[in-house]
């Protein structure tokens, strides 16, 4: 995140800021001290100037510092710690300067005098700049927030019809429906059990339309019942294994995420070999990361099918909407097998 005084020239109103709060100063040394404009000005300058410089600094610790409840502490020995070095570093060194600038010993002496209010002064500017740094972090992630939540709205609504194309799309029903109807005759119980598997997949997809996370254990089952229609059409060549951890079975992820995942398994190895694809699921769970990777043999020789490319781009834009990662789908390819693996941190 860029500097919030740097960007869109907000260092004019930064600068001008400062210039207020030195005349303040001048004019409070002019009017209860007794010193010239011109002494009350270079002293105004030099002692405002510093922490007009450090004040841009103090961005860094507001930034990258921590502030969970559970590392108050740590946040608050790190104030605590910039506040007392940049007050004394800008302090010593205003003092210094002012010094060896003095032209009487009335001002030498009131130059030692003033330092307890000196310091109290720029302890008083560390915490302003420093509330009105966290008030803009605090505006600049609600507008992130919301800025996400509107694009994620956006998103869903304009890609409602193509996801539902690509999940329940006319073209799977219309095979689907044709094993059916053969398996009518050479296996009506068969056909019958295709039947309630159909149903119960259009149920589920449909069903989930309008939600938005769901339980790994419930996205899988639902893929098992995609594969079952699937192993109709064709048979033994398809083989699926199945290895998760017990432990990530309740763990949530965006819902029919990762169908997509399994259309490109078939399309790429069974419609391109035509020996046996064995695809590969595997769930595992690291801290707060459910790790979901779909794996499936190819034919490298064979001749690729192009398709419209929106599949994996598609839960890259969800998981990065939903979970603000850009970083979470990850493609490996060796001769014979593709993998692609998501990692889902867990909203709390």
């Amino acid at each position: 995140m860029n500097h919030p005084f740097i960007r869109n020239n907000n260092i004019i109103v930064y600068a001008a800021l400062w210039m207020l709060t030195g005349g303040i100063f001048t004019c409070a040394l002019y009017f209860f001290y007794g010193f010239t404009w011109k002494q009350s000005a270079i002293d105004s300058a030099i002692f405002n100037g510093l922490f007009m410089g450090v004040g841009l600094a103090y961005w860094f610790n507001v930034r990258y510092s921590s502030y969970q409840k559970s590392q108050l502490v740590n946040l608050l020995i790190s104030h605590i710690a910039a506040a007392a070095i940049s007050v004394a570093l800008v302090v010593f060194l205003s003092q210094t300067i002012l010094k060896s600038l003095s032209v009487n010993d009335e001002y030498t002496l009131f130059l030692a005098d003033s330092l307890p209010w000196r310091v109290a002064l720029g302890v008083l500017y560390y915490a302003v700049i420093t509330l009105v740094y966290y008030l803009i972090l605090y505006y600049d992630d609600l507008t992130e927030k919301s800025t996400r939540q509107s694009q994620l709205e956006s998103m869903l609504k304009s890609s409602e019809l193509e996801m539902l194309k690509s999940q329940i799309n006319p073209h799977f029903i219309f095979n689907s429906l044709n094993s059916i109807s053969s398996l009518t005759i050479i296996s009506p119980e068969k056909a019958r059990e295709m039947i309630v598997k159909l149903s119960d997949f259009l149920r589920y997809s449909l069903g989930k339309e309008n939600d938005q996370m769901n339980t790994l254990e419930d996205e899988v089952n639902n893929i098992l019942l995609y594969l079952e229609i699937e192993k109709v059409r064709f048979g033994d060549r398809l083989s699926v294994e199945t290895d998760m951890d017990n432990a990530c079975k309740k763990m949530v992820l965006p819902n029919l995420i990762l169908q997509p995942l399994f259309e490109n398994a078939i399309k790429h190895g069974i419609y391109e070999s035509l020996e046996k694809i064995n695809i590969q699921l595997r769930a595992s769970c690291e801290g707060n990361i459910l790790k979901v990777s779909v794996s499936n043999e190819y034919d490298p020789n064979a001749v690729t099918k192009k398709g419209k490319g929106i599949g994996l781009q598609n839960i890259r834009d969800r998981i990065r909407l939903i979970y603000g990662v850009s970083q979470a789908v990850f493609i490996h390819k060796t001769d014979r097998i593709f993998t692609v693996r998501l990692e889902i941190p867990q909203l709390v």
